[in-house]
């Protein structure tokens, strides 16, 4: 979620295209992240690090069933 400037939310996967393959990964690998500001993101394939309070909230949608939730304070590249 969000707009052409920045993201409110989004799934973390531990691979690129998890959640576009059926069927996704196990919800003890996908993280629901949610930003109150919104963050901008260049490519939504990089992969990135997330720094924020994690939960195990879990969170359900048409993509996915997610065993984790994350409120993000910051973004940065991962650059591994």
């Amino acid at each position: 979620e969000g707009d052409a400037e920045t993201t409110t939310e989004f799934l973390l996967v531990p691979y690129f295209g998890a959640c576009i393959h059926v069927p996704p990964p196990p919800p003890n690998q996908i993280v629901y992240v949610t930003f109150s500001e919104g963050v901008p993101i260049d490519n939504l394939y990089d992969a990135i690090w997330v720094i924020g309070e994690m939960s195990t909230e879990g969170w359900s949608g048409d993509v996915a069933t997610v065993g984790y939730s994350l409120k993000g304070i910051d973004i940065e590249p991962f650059d591994g």
